[in-house]
């Protein structure tokens, strides 16, 4: 076997050993050495391909949006009802990470529980997702009919900040919470509520 082959395959190796561990845990919680003992890998080993464990976990976080992105991509369906098009876009999230517990997890603690000296590095990482979710917003909000003097790009804008808004204001619940699994399931429950409010608003106007 030649040199760069073992290499990449080490790399492959000390990734899928890191994923399981940070798919279990949160960033604090997680550890190198348990990564080492666990799956007798050499702490000189994992040195020799990463710098530090911040590098380890932001491939991991870059693998997990990688992979929802990809699976988000082939669930799209369309629907004549833009709200029912956003449920079956949340449900196929909540499908992929029931199918993939691993990357769920680490998807989920990046977004609602992030290690704060590694959040530009995360923006970054999670680029893709954030630019397919735009692009398909996009679409959608094409579809309908929008208020005078809202253009599509600002509308999409407007919901890309909202639902960061209600990831920040969850990141307190989940540091608050030793059952991330609950605040999970309480997310995802009220982001598609969110969007029915964003999109219909929550007063009726008078009829003139």
């Amino acid at each position: 076997m030649k040199k760069e082959e073992k290499t990449k395959l080490t790399r492959e190796r000390i990734i899928r050993s890191a994923i399981a561990e940070f798919g279990t845990k949160n960033y604090d919680s997680a550890s190198l050495n348990t990564i080492c003992t666990a799956n007798h890998i050499s702490k000189g080993l994992i040195y020799h391909n990463f710098k530090n464990k911040d590098e380890i976990y932001l491939v991991c976080v870059k693998k997990s949006f990688d992979e929802l992105t990809e699976y988000l991509k082939k669930s799209d369906h369309n629907s004549q009802d833009i709200l029912e098009e956003i449920r079956g876009l949340l449900k196929a999230r909540q499908e992929f990470v029931q199918e993939n517990p691993y990357y769920g997890h680490i998807f989920f603690c990046s977004v609602l529980m992030p290690p704060q000296h590694l959040l530009k590095e995360i923006k970054e990482m999670r680029k893709n997702y954030d630019d397919y979710l735009r692009e398909r917003y996009t679409y959608l909000l094409g579809k309908i009919r929008l208020r005078d003097g809202v253009k599509v790009e600002k509308a999409v804008e407007y919901l890309m900040l909202f639902q960061e808004m209600y990831n920040g204001f969850f990141r307190e619940k989940a540091c608050e919470s030793s059952e991330l699994n609950r605040v999970i399931e309480t997310h995802e429950t009220g982001i598609s509520e969110l969007f029915d409010i964003l999109l219909y608003g929550i007063a009726r106007k008078n009829d003139e």
